[in-house]
């Protein structure tokens, strides 16, 4: 995610809230007809927090022997046992009328810095996301940060975020990695460190240097590229020792012109050919614990022509995905049936032909050109709101973005055991939702036939 340039059934059982969707309705919790009754209706206090009075239900766990199970091709054709178990299992899960959620940097960022916890989602829920969020950022000290004692034990940048995806794993988390890689072109520019190039700072917004094209074997900043996902390499190496599969969405939201691997950067060739020389390189190095995930930016994609305009092709992409967000979200205003729903739909529609797995791979509310506001939502039981959409287009997952901090968060949060952010309430009216699905619902997949 880009912030200042984007644009942008575990079937439900009872009487439930009907809400309407082209070419058909989805039962949610709730009275009918009527929005979802939250336990007591909280108001905020001075600081615009309220108090948490929805209680969290107990949910249970994802019954595989109701999951249809399909033979998945993985992209790999060498991919590890466990990594082509997620595939047919994300599958099952497309068509099975639940959706995973996913939150990026879970474990790793938070608001609530002063409760002991490492994850905002457990604050509220008891529970953490079904997929978990890691950025190529962490490996480079932008995302992730090493404390004293941890650099004098000789703890390296790899390891720490190998370690928390191993805490994901052991939760029952899924784990995925997008990549704002730095322009290499101004890296390459750099002074060295210690002999290795300096892949520090922010700089995929930085559009010029055609650095599409020169890092492309024969290149001149090839070995900058391959430094770089050579660190990918160090870092994904240790989850296949452990055999934590990895959804790898590397050059996300290409359609649109705010990243370097963006259109206006790069030819639609080019973009392929990069795609499928990262997948190569990767696997030339040993790892088969990979599932990748293409995943265009939906603003921009308002056609399969569109769509797959730069499709890497079948033996390269595993995932068919959509990064896509809701700018100031009123209830009503149109924008999930005129703008989310047909987009959804081009997906599956691709999906479908190509024999994919769909997902929301980027989703969540734009307040202005940043994330979720404090207060004044208006709103706050969009969670709720966009889930029967994705559903109805078979989509595996969604994810919403990072909690850095208060002034920058894409999901409610707690402040302390009693209160939290605005949106709390109704988030955990959506945690308790049959069908969305958090990690310790994820079952054990590994046998998934």
């Amino acid at each position: 995610m880009y912030r200042n340039w984007k644009s942008m059934r575990k079937r439900a059982a009872g009487a439930g809230l009907l809400l309407a969707l082209a070419g058909g309705v989805l039962p949610l919790a709730g009275g009918a007809g009527q929005p979802v009754c939250l336990a007591a209706a909280a108001k905020p206090d001075k600081d615009g927090y309220v108090a948490r009075t929805e209680a969290v239900q107990p949910q249970k766990p994802v019954d595989l022997s109701q999951l249809k199970a399909v033979d998945v091709e993985t992209a790999d054709p060498q991919a590890t046992p466990r990594t082509k178990a997620l595939a047919r299992y994300l599958r099952g899960i497309a068509d099975s009328g639940m959706i995973l959620y996913g939150h990026q940097n879970d474990m790793s960022r938070k608001v609530a810095k002063n409760i002991p916890t490492d994850s905002d989602t457990y604050d509220i829920t008891g529970d953490y996301p079904a997929i978990i969020g890691m950025n190529g950022l962490a490996l480079t000290g932008n995302e992730l940060e090493l404390t004293e004692g941890e650099r004098k034990a000789g703890v390296t940048l790899h390891a720490k975020l190998a370690q928390i995806a191993r805490r994901a794993d052991r939760h029952g988390a899924i784990v995925t990695m997008s990549c704002h890689m730095p322009n290499f072109d101004r890296v390459a520019k750099r002074p060295k460190i210690d002999g290795s190039y300096d892949y520090r700072g922010y700089s995929p917004n930085v559009t010029d240097g055609d650095v599409v094209r020169r890092i492309l074997p024969g290149g001149d900043l090839n070995p900058v590229f391959t430094g770089y996902l050579d660190l990918i390499v160090d870092f994904d190496r240790r989850l296949q020792e452990d055999d934590i599969p990895l959804l790898f969405r590397p050059f996300h939201e290409n359609t649109g012109s705010w990243f370097w691997w963006g259109v206006g950067h790069c030819t639609p060739q080019q973009f392929r050919q990069l795609f499928q020389y990262t997948e190569e390189y990767l696997q030339g190095k040993g790892l088969h614990n990979i599932l990748y995930v293409y995943s265009p930016g939906g603003g921009e994609t308002k056609s399969e022509g569109d769509y797959g305009l730069t499709y890497p092709g079948n033996r390269a992409v595993d995932i068919c995905g959509l990064d896509m967000y809701h700018r100031d979200p009123e209830r009503g205003d149109g924008f999930l049936q005129d703008e989310m729903d047909p987009a959804l739909a081009i997906v599956e529609r691709f999906a479908k032909a190509h024999h994919k797995t769909a997902a929301l791979t980027e989703g969540g509310i734009l307040c202005g050109n940043s994330a979720l506001a404090k207060k004044h939502n208006k709103d706050k039981d969009w969670f709720r709101e966009v889930m029967p959409f994705l559903i109805k287009h078979h989509m595996a997952w969604f994810m919403t973005w990072s909690n850095f901090d208060e002034t920058n968060f894409d999901q409610p949060y707690m402040v302390d055991a009693a209160r939290g952010h605005e949106m709390v309430n109704e988030f955990i009216a959506f945690y308790n939702e049959p069908a969305s699905i958090f990690a310790s619902q994820n079952p054990d997949y590994r046998n998934f036939h």
